[in-house]
């Protein structure tokens, strides 16, 4: 599933060509259990501010909440950044927002 990403990428709004590469962090509850999920990347557009997500992070992090919301499940919490981004150079030229 890991696949590079870029630390600039192409806003889906104006089209700009730095749209830049940041991090944030999503959480859900359910009946006690916490799912946290870390360093979901994203690009945001420094013109319009437009947040794009790439189609495979938004598909995973999608199935991880339907998952976590209608299962008995414990707690967890999965690193997405590491599973979508393997450049470690990326991850350092990267901001990380919440």
């Amino acid at each position: 599933m890991k696949h590079f990403m870029e630390p600039f990428g192409i806003c889906a709004e104006c089209y700009c060509e730095k749209a830049e590469l940041r991090f944030r962090e999503e959480k859900a509850e359910r009946e006690g259990a916490l799912l946290r999920l870390e360093r979901v990347p994203y690009h945001i557009c420094p013109i319009c501010k437009e947040e794009t997500y790439d189609l495979d992070v938004e598909v995973f992090v999608e199935k991880e909440m339907e998952y976590f919301m209608k299962n008995n499940v414990e707690s967890k919490t999965i690193d997405v950044g590491a599973m979508f981004c393997v450049n470690s150079n990326t991850m350092e030229k990267a901001i990380r927002t919440n």
